[in-house]
């Protein structure tokens, strides 16, 4: 008797011993489970939001046709307006007035934006790498210590093209007005390849998928020099010409709109590099590129990307540092400090 109640005394206290580990256990899965709850809460995307963007004609907006092409289609994760121009002085007036949430935009005017409006412009992510070539209507152009004595072409002044043209003949020991010259006669990049594919002169400074249309149209016209293999063999950063920028204001308030362009922006440039035929159909019919043959001649060249983060931030800063030495008004007038990146 004495040992059946100490057996059922043993029992019993095991079992309220198990208990609180029960308790506990129940505890730690509600928990996590309220965790998880809460964590989905957060990401809910407001899918009535307008988001307006614009991207400009040409290498840098290529990236976004296929999920242009999903707006289109009604198959896009938020309500995205997506609008093509032609020059980024059609769009910065919509940035500076808060009427563009979301804009692609050359990387030296993003930081002009940023200094103008007092930081309200930030950078998302860096969209296109080296598109830029020196087109000679010849044979005499091998190196840039060939250019001595010779007149170059650049589509306008106060440009990426003009800053990384004379960032380049400097480091090869060309000293601009002296041992070359540097004529903007014609203001517009499709001004001077027309004047190049004409013949009208030999030696201009022009981007993809320009380039490739030039030399469709006249066998003579060459590519004599890559810049971006040219950047390369001179300096330790990237050449960043292309970008994506936000409104301060938006990626405060819409972080998850934000996270979830960015994640379908991505996609989209991934399915341009992968499916170059499928995508330059979309881009032809987006208005980025004219033809669709001619987007799926030039899109190899175009060096399209998405590169965001702190990668993003370091590549940017070598690059705004080298425009600041060529020309404090290239990036606004000062170096723009952190808060200019994105980085959530």
């Amino acid at each position: 008797m004495k040992h059946t109640l100490t057996r059922t005394l043993t029992l019993v206290l095991a079992i309220l011993l198990c208990l609180p580990l029960v308790a506990c256990g129940a505890s730690a899965d509600t928990k996590e489970t309220t965790a998880s709850d809460a964590a989905q809460q957060e990401v809910t995307l407001d899918k009535e939001l307008k988001i307006d963007i614009m991207v400009l004609s040409g290498t840098t907006g290529v990236g976004i046709a296929p999920l242009m092409n999903d707006v289109k289609n009604g198959n896009a994760a938020l309500n995205y307006n997506i609008e093509v121009a032609s020059s980024a002085d059609l769009i910065n007036p919509g940035l500076i007035q808060g009427e563009v949430e979301i804009a692609a935009l050359p990387t030296n005017v993003a930081s002009v934006l940023y200094n103008k409006t007092g930081g309200k412009i930030m950078v998302a992510a860096v969209n296109t790498k080296g598109v830029l070539y020196l087109l000679e209507n010849g044979e005499t152009v091998k190196s840039f210590a060939d250019l001595k004595g010779k007149t170059v072409y650049l589509p306008g002044q106060g440009s990426n093209p003009e800053y990384i043209f004379r960032y380049l003949a400097e480091k090869n020991g060309l000293e601009i007005g002296k041992d070359v010259t540097v004529d903007y006669t014609y203001g517009s990049p499709d001004e001077l390849a027309t004047a190049i594919t004409t013949g009208l002169v030999s030696l201009a400074v022009l981007p993809e998928p320009k380039v490739t249309a030039i030399k469709s149209q006249n066998a003579a016209v060459r590519s004599a020099l890559d810049f971006t293999a040219e950047w390369n063999r001179v300096s330790d950063g990237e050449l960043v010409q292309g970008c994506i920028v936000v409104q301060k204001s938006f990626a405060e308030e819409h972080p998850a709109e934000l996270a979830q362009f960015l994640k379908d922006y991505e996609a989209s440039i991934q399915f341009v590099n992968t499916n170059i035929e499928e995508a330059s159909t979309m881009i032809e019919a987006a208005g980025i590129i004219p033809k669709a043959p001619l987007a799926k001649k030039a899109l190899p060249a175009c060096n399209i990307c998405f590169i965001s983060g702190e990668e993003m931030k370091a590549s940017l800063v070598s690059f705004y540092q080298v425009l600041f030495g060529m020309a404090p008004a290239s990036v606004g007038g000062a170096l723009p400090d952190d808060g200019i990146y994105y980085l959530p």
